[in-house]
């Protein structure tokens, strides 16, 4: 799980520099996965495995990005197209739709999908989930579905709980929002196809490094 891949400026506040990892780093942790024999997988991949059965790749692996900052265009996608690796977006809507420059555009996601790059839902306004009400979830969880699925023209079933905030009815609401899969930010190796829909992430850091990365993909 990342969030910003950019440069580590001094001005940045604290909590963004944790969550920026530089495209240096990224492009290093990016070259030791696939030198080491990891293979991204898309989400479609990871519910056929979870759903189905179907094989997976030996040592898969899924790269996501969280709240749908630009700079995964800008800066993560050529390190991703130069290596041919696969990951996913999951977008705030609300900010995708107010303009807000630092965050991807409409047409920046087309371009994301078109190369390899699948976009899911990360709502609407960023509001943890278990703090709202039944009707007030739904509208987050089905508004920002709608949204995507409107301006990208496919379905969109992939989810990511707002700071890993879920319980078993927010869980259940995502389901009734036509979500197949969903990703929470608890770390964990071992996926159960029990719970597609509360999938374990690693998050990864402005100072993780190559060897932290190692570390958290157990090898």
């Amino acid at each position: 799980m990342y969030h910003r891949i950019d440069e580590l400026r001094p001005s940045l506040p604290a909590i963004t520099r944790r969550l920026t990892v530089s495209p240096a780093d990224f492009q290093a942790q990016m070259r030791w996965l696939a030198a080491h024999g990891f293979r991204t997988i898309t989400q479609l991949q990871l519910f056929d495995a979870l759903e189905r059965g179907a094989a997976l790749p030996p040592k898969p692996v899924l790269v996501t990005f969280d709240d749908g900052y630009r700079d995964v265009f800008g800066k993560a996608l050529p390190i991703l197209r130069r290596l041919h690796m696969h990951a996913t977006a999951y977008v705030i809507t609300g900010r995708i739709s107010h303009g807000d420059s630092s965050f991807l555009t409409w047409g920046m996601l087309r371009g994301l999908e078109r190369n390899g790059v699948e976009v899911g839902s990360h709502t609407v306004s960023h509001l943890e989930l278990p703090g709202l009400s039944d009707d007030d979830a739904l509208a987050q969880l089905v508004d920002s579905r709608r949204d995507l699925e409107r301006h990208l023209g496919h379905p969109v079933q992939w989810f990511a709980y707002p700071a890993g905030a879920v319980d078993a009815r927010t869980a259940a609401l995502v389901a009734r929002a036509g979500y197949v899969l969903a990703v929470t930010t608890s770390p964990g190796l071992t996926q159960d196809a029990r719970s597609p829909l509360e999938l374990h992430r690693d998050e990864v850091l402005d100072s993780t490094g190559v060897a932290g990365l190692a570390a958290l993909v157990g090898s």
